[in-house]
């Protein structure tokens, strides 16, 4: 790999250490995961007429109708049958911990938003 020297303000430095922190990951692997991501984000974003993008609104909402709508019953069997696999090496016990929980805490949302919304019949929107 490649090494650079830069120089960042001390705001954004703090930032980033404390998200690598809250993350349970090096500031090194941080600031590479973030390079990579913004990297990633950037190469695929492009600007497209406002036409297209009301068509890919149109076409998306369309697919979505087509679907339908899922009762709880319906997620919770098929995240139990989803494939399970084994985290990486890299990934510690207490990321897969958070992250495990901000499913179940989107998750309990989602189901509190649908009973809010009057539309608990059963089916979330």
């Amino acid at each position: 790999m490649s090494q650079i020297e830069i120089s960042l303000p001390e705001t954004l430095l703090c930032q980033l250490e404390i998200t690598a922190r809250r993350e349970g990951i090096s500031l090194e692997k941080y600031i590479l995961f973030a390079l990579t991501r913004q990297t990633m984000l950037t190469s695929v974003i492009r600007n497209i007429s406002d036409g297209d993008a009301e068509y890919q609104h149109k076409d998306f909402a369309e697919r979505i109708k087509k679907l339908g709508k899922a009762s709880p019953e319906e997620l919770d069997k098929i995240l139990r049958e989803r494939e399970t696999v084994v985290p990486g090496p890299d990934l510690k016990p207490e990321t897969v911990s958070r992250l495990k929980n901000r499913i179940a805490e989107a998750k309990n949302g989602l189901m509190t938003q649908a009973e809010n919304s009057g539309e608990f019949g059963g089916h979330l929107t």
